[in-house]
Order: structure tokens, then C-alpha cells, then sequence
């Protein structure tokens, strides 16, 4: 019986070819949309997941106020706290911190110098929490003394060509680090994308303002590995009693957890070790996802549902000669199997050769292999088992109940049958494909916007250099600093030259913070914000045409001691009711060992980050010897520019690395991920 089910569905699909095709191909094309998408979310929800830990991981925050009002949340906290609560809290196994090297970095090996990030100082325990897999070494003594350093294997391959370096040396800011570990790559499906682990004791030696016991910086991230079954409310609840233990240290912060497996789509903090996911992005593509693959079944039963007048005499016919009802839905229900069965095949063979596309649009590292992957298996068995009986069995159900009497005598001339949900089904395609494209729409207009907004300055054409490290005391670098400038000046093709500590565009690690700035004689009024705080020459403001809204710029020299610029979101900050109102008047801040600086100039806001952040408020005070010179050039020949630029470069900084970047192209990789979304919803929207 199933044979001659088999054999009849197989004629039908051939003797309709049009018909077949469009059935198969439309599905296949729903299916395959859909696989995408759903390859897409478990991606963005699985980080972490490698870590048979992850559930009992939690990450300590840190809320900030100013007196009474919130301020911002930080994920990075002080020094003190995990060993604390280590301590203290009973349900709190273990520890880590870590603490990350911003930016590029300079690591020497065998007189060959490589620049590379993800750099972290971590406690011994990182091994254990993070289930890190050790090739070579002893994870209880990797990371246990000063200067020793783990490699993640394809490091170690980059330096040495093999991974048993176990015992090698790598310099890093004229430091010996000993090798004493190489693990496997840590998985891209985490928020902390790690390289190289240095071990956390050498930072007292590093830098003489590092103190385990001190809560003068919340610089490094916290992890705690708690026992199983921990309730995260209560032991929030315990967290903000601790903070009230702790008052005449940290003020009116409070300090926070998560849960590790939050942190990718869920946290929105500061200083995050990565730009993080958004799970409303997530379920928009869920959305997506389920629209494609209904309107792939709504178009199945549209078209089978209509062929039912090109159907009716067989079913006469089959009726007459004794077919049963049930009979006949199986019948048809066969044709739908076989139908799926086709459309799937042919989806998962466009979903495994347009895997690669995908994953370039995506922008995401999506896993190419799928054939061990049993999730996906399953998914895609229900997919088929589902998709053939959801959208097989009404219009099976239709044709098969066709009367044979009215269809023999001729009288059957058109079908009701199904007509009114095949118009409520049309009209559902079409409010989809509505809906759908004023989604494309709104994230074209969002995207547009925050590409036309007016930045406050101008970074096309400025051409910046990350600065070489050098053991050297300072009145040599600035010597070098100002040949460098001078020669560069010399070039017909630079306008300006200026250095800086940070830049716009790149991450707000690049910047120094603090939480205690001051107005002199203002000290007792209020708590105080998170500032960001950079050191810039006389040359900046004017070479990336920023706007002063009071006051004057720095002047060239070193007469500028003890002075600070502010940008505007700084003067409602501190308390002043105006721009000149600040100039003049005096600030503390930890950034000048707390000695009162007097504010000269006030900086029309400008965005350092996406115009879609907030502003931050700024401080910034003279310094020549910045990590990075920007060169602001000409208009015309870009690669003979940069040709000269380079060959000054070496001439001045010999055997240093030329590692350089457009301003204007590192500022727009922060609308990376929204021209992605952007992409991957108008394909899939169109598609549907």
C-alpha cells in the first residue's frame, strides 16, 4: 500500500513539473532561510557553554553614583574584592581576576617584535574557573609566580613554530616573562577572548601603584565560581550589605553580580572585555525565522489547496472504487511527505554551500562543521516531520473530501473548498512581507541616521601610528617626538601631526578613569561621576577641527602643567551652570596625583564613541607622549602619503614597528554590527 502511495505521489510531482517546482524550490529556500537563522541565534546563545561551569560562574560589578542618583554600572571592580568574599561568603568556592592590557602591545621574541591583543594578568585559579585546556605545563604552577606567562597554542606556534615551549622566554615592556604554559584556544563563543595570560603577581612589580589590599582603582574584572544551586537573588541581597561594610572605601557604590552566562546578550555595562550581543537583535531574527518558514508552508497549502479542481476527478474516480477518506489523506499526505523531503535535502545542501557567505555577512565566526552536531540534527528532523504534516494535512483533508457524485456528472466546476483560508493565508503573506520590510526600513533609516550625524570633528584623512614602547627616559621620546613631528611637517602632503592617549573610535579602554573629580572648595557637595581622562597635545583640538565653546587651547610646550581641558558634559557634571562659568576655576582629580588643576578651555561635546552612546565626560591634560600620532594629510594620492609617512617613521623610530590605521575607517567598525544586522535582515526579509 505505502509503495503504490509512493508510486502515485512520484507521477503526480512529474506529470506537474511548474507545480513541483515551485512547491520544492519555495520550501527549500524557507527551510534553508531558516536553518540560517537558527544557526545564527544558538551561536549567539551559546557563550560560555564550553565551560562545564559556566551556571555557577558568577561576575562582580560595580553600580556607581553621584550621592543618590545612579550613575552607570562598571564590570570591572578593586583588587580586594574576590579574595573578600572568598572569605566572607561561604557560597563562594573560588576567584579570579583579571585584568586586561588595552590595546595593541609589543611582545618581543628572539629579537622579532609582534604587536598583539588579548592580554589579560590572571590569578592561577583562571585555569580551573575558565576550564582552560593545558597542552603543556602544570596548571597548578602556571601562573603562580611573578613574570610567567601562559600562550594559547596558536601563539606559541606564531612565536616558535611548536607548542612544547614550556621554558622559553617572551619581553614585554623591557620584562622577561618565562613560559610557563600553552593552552588550547579558547572558543569564540565567549566574552573573554584571551591570547596570553601573564600571571597576576607580577603586577606590584610592574607598576608601583598596584596594591592587592587597595581600593584606589577598579581596574581588573572579578569572577567567583560558586557552589551549585546558588540563588543569585539572595546572594545580591548579601552583596549589597557587604557594600554598606565597606562605605567609608568605596562611597555609594554598590557592588553587583551576573551570571557569566548573562554577560554576551544581556549586559549593557561599561568597560566590557568586548562589545557585547543584544538579545533583542536575537529575537527580532527569531521573528524572522518563524515569518519565513510560515510563509514557505502558507505558499505549500496556497498552491496545493488551489489545485483543487485539477485533483477533483481523481478523487471521484478513487472514491467510486471504494477509496476510503482516510485512504485519500494519506494519499496526498504521501505527496507532502515526499515534497519536504525533497525541499529539505535540496535546503541543506544551499544552507552547507552558502554557510561561508553567511557567516562574512553575519560577521560572527559561525561553526562551518554541522555533521556531529546532534541539535542541529534533531532540528532539522522536526523540521521535516513538522513542516510535512502542518503543511500537508489541511490540504489533504480539502481534496479528499470532494464529493464523487457532483465531480462525475460534471457539475463540480470550481471549489470552495479552503477559499476562505486561502484569502486569510494570502493576506497573511501579505501583512508578513509588510511588516518585514518596515522592519528593513527602520534599521536602514537607523543606520543612515547615525552615519550623517554631525561627530563634532573631523577625522577623514588622519592617519594614526601606534606609538613603539621605549626604555628610555622621557626627555629622550619627547626629543624623538618632536623629530618625528618636524620631519613630518616637512612633507608636502601632511597638514598636522598631534599625539594623543587615545582616540575616537577605538575602545574606552584606551582611556584612563577615575570616579573622584573634585571642584576646589566644592569637595563635600555630592558624590561624583566615572570620567574619562586622556593626555593630548597642543595640536590636537586644531588637527581634528574640534571646537572650543570657552576658554583656549593648550599652549606648545610644557607651560601647561596643572591645567585641564574639559569637554562640555563635564561642565553639567561638575556643577557649573555655564561653559564660562568652568573656565578658570579649579578641579582634583587622581589622573594629577590629586593636585588642583585649573580648567582653561571647555570642548564642545564631540562623539568619542557611535553617536547611538550617550556622551561621556572628558578630561584631558598636556602630554607629548602619547601611544598614538595622528597625521592629518592631503587630499590626493593616499598610498604614496602613507609610503612617506612610513619611511620617516623608520627613520626615526629605527627597527619599530609601522603599525597604522585611517581614523575614519577604525571610527565606523562601531556601525559594523548594526550594517550586519542590517544586511542579514533585508537578505532574509526579501527572501520572505
Amino acid at each position: 500500500m505505502v509503495l503504490n502511495y509512493l508510486t502515485i505521489a512520484f507521477r503526480n510531482l512529474f506529470k506537474s513539473k511548474v507545480y513541483s517546482f515551485l512547491n520544492i524550490f519555495g520550501l527549500a529556500l524557507g527551510v534553508a532561510a531558516f536553518l540560517f537563522i537558527i544557526h545564527y541565534v544558538r551561536f549567539e546563545k551559546s557563550y560560555e557553554q564550553y565551560n562545564p561551569q559556566a551556571e555557577n560562574i558568577y561576575r562582580i560589578t560595580l553600580d556607581l553614583y553621584n550621592g543618590n542618583e545612579y550613575v552607570v554600572t562598571d564590570c570591572e571592580t578593586y583588587a580586594p574584592i574576590g579574595p573578600i568574599l572568598k572569605d566572607k561568603m561561604p557560597e563562594v568556592v573560588d576567584y579570579v581576576r583579571m585584568m586586561h592590557n588595552d590595546g595593541l602591545q609589543d611582545i618581543h621574541v628572539n629579537d622579532r617584535a609582534y604587536l598583539e591583543e588579548g592580554m589579560y594578568f590572571a590569578d592561577p585559579s583562571a585555569m580551573q574557573i575558565f576550564a582552560i585546556n593545558l597542552i603543556n605545563g602544570d596548571e597548578n604552577d602556571a601562573l603562580g609566580k611573578p613574570f610567567q606567562v601562559a600562550l594559547c597554542e596558536s601563539l606559541a606556534k606564531k612565536y616558535f613554530g611548536r607548542t612544547d615551549v614550556v621554558g622559553e622566554t617572551l619581553k614585554w615592556k623591557q620584562n622577561e616573562y618565562h613560559v610557563t604554559g600553552v593552552f588550547k584556544d579558547v572558543p569564540v563563543n565567549t566574552h573573554l577572548k584571551f591570547n596570553m595570560l601573564l600571571s597576576h603577581a607580577s603586577l606590584p612589580q610592574l607598576y608601583g601603584w598596584y596594591k592587592d589590599d587597595s581600593f584606589n582603582g577598579n581596574n581588573e574584572y572579578t569572577y567567583l565560581l560558586m557552589k551549585p544551586r546558588t540563588d543569585l537573588a539572595a546572594f545580591q541581597a548579601k552583596l549589597d550589605l557587604f557594600s554598606q561594610t565597606l562605605k567609608d572605601k568605596i562611597g555609594n557604590e554598590k557592588f553587583g553580580a551576573e551570571r557569566v552566562t548573562d554577560i554576551h546578550l544581556y549586559s549593557t555595562k561599561s568597560f566590557e572585555p568586548e562589545p557585547p550581543g543584544n538579545i533583542k537583535v536575537v529575537t527580532f531574527m527569531l521573528a524572522i525565522a518563524a515569518f519565513i518558514i510560515v510563509i514557505a508552508w502558507v505558499n505549500y497549502v496556497n498552491l496545493s489547496t488551489a489545485r483543487a479542481v485539477e485533483r477533483a476527478r481523481e478523487v471521484g474516480i478513487r472514491k467510486v472504487l471504494g477509496s476510503a477518506k482516510l485512504q485519500l489523506i494519506l494519499q496526498f499526505l504521501s505527496e507532502s511527505v515526499i515534497i519536504n523531503v525533497m525541499a529539505c535535502v535540496l535546503a541543506l545542501g544551499i544552507f552547507q554551500t552558502a554557510l561561508p557567505l553567511f557567516r562574512e555577512l553575519a560577521g560572527l565566526a559561525l561553526p562551518l562543521q554541522i555533521v556531529s552536531d546532534l541539535n542541529f540534527w534533531s532540528l532539522f528532523a522536526a523540521l521535516l516531520l513538522g513542516g510535512s504534516l502542518l503543511s500537508g494535512l489541511y490540504p489533504a483533508c480539502v481534496l479528499s473530501s470532494f464529493q464523487p457524485v457532483a465531480v462525475l456528472k460534471g457539475k463540480f466546476k470550481s471549489s470552495a473548498h479552503g477559499q476562505q483560508l486561502r484569502k486569510a493565508l494570502v493576506v497573511f503573506q501579505f501583512a508578513s512581507a509588510v511588516v518585514l520590510l518596515i522592519g528593513i526600513s527602520a534599521v536602514y533609516l537607523q543606520i543612515k541616521h547615525l552615519r550623517t550625524q554631525d561627530l563634532g570633528m573631523e577625522i577623514d584623512r588622519t592617519l594614526s601610528i601606534r606609538t613603539p614602547y621605549m626604555d628610555e627616559p622621557d626627555s629622550v621620546i619627547r626629543s624623538k617626538f618632536q623629530v618625528l613631528k618636524t620631519e613630518l611637517l616637512g612633507l608636502a602632503r601632511v597638514e598636522a601631526v598631534t599625539s594623543s592617549e587615545g582616540l575616537p573610535g577605538l575602545s574606552l579602554h584606551e582611556l584612563s578613569t577615575t570616579s573622584n573629580v573634585k571642584r576646589v572648595g566644592h569637595e563635600s557637595e555630592g558624590g561624583s561621576y566615572n570620567y574619562y581622562y586622556s593626555a593630548i597635545d597642543a595640536d590636537f583640538i586644531p588637527a581634528l577641527d574640534m571646537q572650543l565653546t570657552a576658554g583656549n587651547n593648550f599652549h606648545r610646550g610644557l607651560e601647561n602643567k596643572n591645567q585641564v581641558i574639559i569637554n562640555e558634559e563635564s561642565v553639567s557634571r561638575l556643577g557649573f551652570t555655564s561653559a564660562s562659568e568652568a573656565v578658570g576655576s579649579r578641579i582634583t582629580f587622581r589622573g594629577n596625583d590629586g593636585q588642583p588643576c585649573t580648567i582653561v578651555g571647555v570642548l564642545k561635546n564631540y562623539n568619542y564613541q557611535s553617536p547611538k552612546e550617550q556622551q561621556i565626560p572628558m578630561l584631558f591634560y598636556y602630554d607629548a607622549l602619547g601611544s598614538y600620532h595622528s597625521v592629518k594629510l592631503k587630499a590626493g594620492d593616499m598610498h604614496a602619503s602613507v609610503s612617506s609617512v612610513e619611511a620617516i617613521w623608520h627613520k626615526v623610530f629605527p627597527g619599530a614597528m609601522f603599525n597604522y590605521f585611517f581614523l575614519d575607517e577604525k571610527y565606523d567598525q562601531q556601525f559594523k554590527a548594526d550594517s550586519r544586522f542590517g544586511y542579514v535582515t533585508a537578505t532574509f526579509s526579501l527572501l520572505a
